[in-house]
């Protein structure tokens, strides 16, 4: 059980450093391959806990202000 927890807070650890780089980065202009990266890290850390449609997943990114919105269809819960 302690295994499950640990990969847990290690993925969302990892999903949060990438989110600090790509903010960090769109100060500085954001390249299309960060957008790929945050595109597959959120899709998988979602996945985790839900059934999503990966094709249909949209991210977008604002910069006044900066926001980064993400469109991602969930299809049904995992149990």
């Amino acid at each position: 059980m302690k295994s499950i927890l640990r990969e847990k807070r290690r993925s969302a650890g990892y999903a949060r450093d990438r989110m600090k780089l790509l903010l960090i980065s769109e100060r500085i202009e954001c390249s299309p391959q960060m957008i790929k990266m945050l595109r597959s890290d959120l899709i998988h850390t979602v996945k985790k806990y839900v059934v999503v449609e990966e094709d249909q997943v949209r991210v977008k990114i604002s910069k006044d202000p900066a926001v980064i919105m993400a469109y991602i269809p969930v299809l049904t819960k995992k149990d």
